[in-house]
């Protein structure tokens, strides 16, 4: 609770950078706990980029540059402060880099069970398309697939954490459209159709152009779609 506190004030400008946090006996006051419970407070604060605690000096907040964006509390709380959408832009489009250099790797990788398994999320999403939870739920395990064929730990772990709090925000909760669920399923299609043939460059291209196209129709506010990115 108190990280999360301190956390908010940071990330949302209350404690601009090179400001100096109140003394440990301060924040201990404020928060009605004992300074070895604020100490602790400040590591893990210090551990996320947030601050800096230098003996004599007191705890120092830190530039955004500094900042574990990755890490999920300072990612889901930068998010929440995120009203122009830069942050979330920005993370779609590491996305979409990842998602492509793994979809390039993964059509020599699937197996024969892997691409079977996909014909048959495709005709399940074809059946849930009234269905808009359900729907979501099997376009992301369609790419999640696709993304542990490739083997990339790493990209699987960063897309993960991306998916876990950019997919909360409130643009994504509305349920889509007739037209672009059709969308979304032939464009998943021509991704399955291209690992199929075990075209790596082509699956590469098509599942980063469904990724750049359904972000495009969430950013357009006069066009009002809503599809999962």
């Amino acid at each position: 609770m108190i990280v999360s506190r301190l956390a908010h004030r940071i990330v949302g400008g209350e404690l601009p950078p090179g400001a100096v946090l109140p003394t440990e006996g301060a924040l201990g006051a404020e928060f009605g706990v004992s300074r070895t419970v604020i100490r602790e407070a400040l590591k893990v604060l210090e551990e996320r980029g947030l601050v800096r605690v230098e003996q004599g000096r007191g705890t120092t907040v830190q530039s955004r540059d500094s900042w574990a964006l990755l890490e999920a509390e300072v990612l889901e709380i930068a998010l929440d402060y995120d009203k122009d959408l830069v942050l979330l832009d920005d993370l779609v489009r590491v996305r979409r880099l990842l998602e492509e250099d793994m979809a390039r790797v993964a059509a020599t990788r699937l197996s024969d069970e892997d691409l079977a398994w996909l014909a048959d999320n495709l005709e399940q999403m074809e059946r849930a398309k009234t269905d808009w939870p359900t729907f979501q739920q099997l376009d992301l395990s369609f790419h999640r697939v696709v993304m542990r064929a490739s083997g990339s730990e790493v990209g699987r772990a960063i897309v993960s954490t991306i998916h876990a709090y950019g997919l909360r925000r409130p643009m994504f909760s509305y349920p889509a459209t007739a037209a672009t669920l059709e969308l979304t399923i032939a464009q998943h299609r021509g991704i399955l159709e291209a690992l199929v043939a075990r075209d790596s460059m082509l699956a590469a291209s098509r599942i980063a152009a469904h990724i750049e196209s359904a972000w495009a129709d969430r950013m357009d506010p006069q066009r009002g779609t809503a599809r999962v990115v």
